[in-house]
C-alpha cells in the first residue's frame, strides 16, 4: 500500500570469540545483503563489519595463540545485528567488556589502531550503548546515498 512504512528487514548472528570473527561475519552479512536484495550496501557493509567485530573479538581480551581454546569457555560469543529499512543499514555489534570504544588518532606508522577511524569516515553516523545485559553495543548506519 502506497504511504506505508517498508518493512523492517532484520538478522541476528553470534559468532565465537575467535580470530576468525571477523571473517565470518562478513561473510554471513553479503549472504544476507544478497537475500535482501541489497547489494549496493554489501562493500561497505563489508568493510565496517569487519573492523566493528575485530575490535569486538580485541575487546574480549581472549588470546587463544597464548592460552589455547580453552581460553573461549570464559568469554562470550560476539553478537551481530544488521537491520535495514530498504533505504539504509544499521549493524550492531555486542561484546561483553562494558569499556567503551574510543576514537583516537592512529600513527602513521601503526600496523592497526585505525578502525573506528574508518567506521566514523564510512558510516552516516556510529555510536555505541550499554544493554541492560551487560558488555556493549557499537553500532554504525550507512545511509541510503549508497544506492545505486
Amino acid at each position: 500500500m502506497q504511504g506505508d512504512p517498508p518493512p523492517q528487514l532484520r538478522d541476528m548472528a553470534d559468532f565465537a570469540c575467535l580470530p576468525s570473527a571477523a571473517r565470518w561475519a562478513r561473510k554471513h552479512t553479503v549472504g544476507v545483503l544478497h537475500r535482501w536484495q541489497l547489494c549496493h550496501f554489501a562493500d561497505t557493509a563489508e568493510l565496517l563489519v569487519s573492523e566493528l567485530v575485530t575490535n569486538a573479538y580485541r575487546a574480549s581480551g581472549v588470546d587463544v595463540e597464548r592460552n589455547g581454546y580453552a581460553a573461549l569457555a570464559r568469554v562470550p560469543c560476539i553478537s551481530m545485528r544488521v537491520a535495514s529499512d530498504r533505504r539504509s543499514l544499521l549493524i550492531e555489534v555486542w561484546d561483553a567488556n562494558p569499556e567503551p570504544p574510543v576514537l583516537k588518532e592512529a600513527d602513521v606508522h601503526a600496523e592497526g589502531g585505525r578502525g573506528l577511524l574508518l567506521v566514523d569516515s564510512l558510516a552516516e553516523r556510529w555510536n555505541f550503548y550499554f544493554p541492560l545485559a551487560g558488555g556493549k553495543v557499537v553500532w554504525c548506519e550507512i545511509a541510503g546515498r549508497d544506492a545505486p
